[in-house]
């Protein structure tokens, strides 16, 4: 979503260390991506994650994984035709090629929303927490009380905007659309996109 707001200033937070490592790296000099992605290296890097940079685990971990999840197992499916394999790696290294032209201006930084300075004001926040009540990307669990509070905080002095199928009823849905969910690799299921807001913020 980011790289899609036409701002001067553009701050990028996350607490997957992996993630952000590879953004930067998307930044800073893609030359040393590989195009593809096998299932042998897919499984020596998990395996192994300390005996690499950061920026390559990450996009082993997401480029090469079913549904972008990660390291939620090798992606490997067939075209249309159903004989012919889909690359879904080298796919999802080309489109972070495309993407990356849009990342440069941003200011990347592994942190919690929690660390985040608690007197901006004037800004507008898009939060893209780990949807409650789905299959979470890490084995951390997310603070969503916190998390929750902290919208209401932070909506004092800036637009606070959040992505999540469900909020607490003081928030309100100001836009929604039907999208496939592939999360889950026995079947695509449907879901309903939310974006949300304090109400009266």
């Amino acid at each position: 979503m980011i790289d899609k707001i036409d701002c001067k200033n553009k701050y990028g937070c996350d607490s997957h260390k992996y993630l952000i490592a590879l953004l930067k790296q998307t930044q800073q000099d893609t030359s040393i991506f590989p195009t593809t992605i096998t299932e042998e290296e897919y499984i020596k890097v998990r395996d192994n994650k300390e005996d690499y940079d950061e920026w390559y685990v990450g996009l082993v971990g997401f480029c090469a994984t079913f549904g972008s999840k990660w390291f939620g197992g090798y992606a490997r499916a067939f075209k249309a035709d159903k004989v012919t394999p889909r690359n879904y790696s080298n796919e999802a290294i080309r489109n972070l090629l495309k993407q990356a032209p849009k990342l440069k201006d941003i200011n990347f930084a592994c942190m919690s929303f929690e660390n985040i300075n608690k007197n901006i004001s004037q800004y507008v926040i898009y939060c893209d927490p780990p949807y409650r009540n789905t299959q979470p990307y890490a084995t951390e669990r997310f603070p969503y009380d916190k998390f929750y509070q902290w919208c209401r905080d932070m909506s004092k002095n800036n637009i606070v905007l959040i992505s999540e199928y469900n909020m607490p009823n003081d928030f309100e849905c100001i836009w929604s659309k039907d999208l496939s969910c592939t999360l889950n690799k026995t079947k695509i299921t449907r879901r309903v996109e939310k974006l949300w807001k304090l109400k009266d913020s």
